[in-house]
């Protein structure tokens, strides 16, 4: 009688819990694991940043950059060029032997850049974490050189263009970091080639034989081709939609 009692009560107890249990209506629960963080890229396709330490380089371009898929993107970059703080003491400040004696001046002029870079992200994670890129960037800088022409302090000579034209190819890799609420910063270093071209305004000096035995100074350019290793180095500040 005892196990009978045992039994029965078992049942019940079966039978009570087996009626308690909320029915689900046919809907299946999914629980991710993966949350992102706040203020996370995750998601966001489109990227537009800019290069703070340009303004030394005189390269101001804005940049654009399209995910595809949640690994690899492509970016794009256009703007215009100034005067280049740092190129212009090696440029002008070093090649140019006439520069400590030189009668003429430099005005810069509006130049031109662009850029185009293929990522891959190594995380995956869409404009997050670090990436490794393969970058070719132009850049066009412009200026006028005017020089004084002879012994008469009013005379000076027709502006004479000088120019620099750089083509690198550079192997990069960066990391992003999230600032929140779509702000993120990019950090970045990379080693390859560069080619130049530079355009510069020379002097040269011819003396009149005769009276009042007058100095006078002729203003051309020439033109220096050069393929070296260059490096890149620097950091932007974007926003991601």
């Amino acid at each position: 009688m005892k196990y009978f009692n045992a039994i029965l009560f078992l049942l019940i107890s079966l039978f009570a819990s087996s009626q308690t249990v909320p029915e689900n209506n046919g809907q299946i629960k999914v629980y991710d694991s993966y949350q992102p963080s706040k203020g996370s890229s995750f998601g966001q396709k489109n990227k537009i940043s800019i290069n703070p330490l340009g303004v030394l380089i005189g390269d101001y371009p804005v940049y654009y950059e399209r995910m595809f898929g949640s690994a690899f993107s492509v970016e794009l970059a256009a703007g215009v060029t100034y005067e280049n703080y740092l190129g212009n003491l090696m440029f002008y400040g070093m090649v140019d032997n006439n520069s400590s004696n030189s009668n003429f001046a430099r005005s810069y002029k509006i130049g031109n850049t662009y850029s185009i870079s293929p990522k891959v992200y190594l995380d995956g994670d869409e404009f997050e974490g670090s990436y490794l890129a393969l970058c070719y960037r132009h850049r066009l800088y412009n200026n006028d050189v005017t020089g004084y022409a002879g012994n008469n302090a009013a005379s000076f000579t027709d502006p004479v263009k000088e120019s620099v034209k750089l083509n690198s190819f550079t192997f990069n890799y960066g990391y992003v970091f999230t600032l929140g609420k779509g702000f993120i910063l990019d950090y970045y270093i990379g080693l390859g080639l560069r080619g130049s071209v530079v355009k510069q305004a020379v002097e040269t000096s011819n003396i009149s034989n005769t009276y009042p035995y007058a100095t006078y100074y002729i203003y051309d350019t020439e033109t220096t081709r050069k393929t070296s290793p260059t490096g890149m180095v620097g950091f932007k500040i974007g926003y991601t939609f």
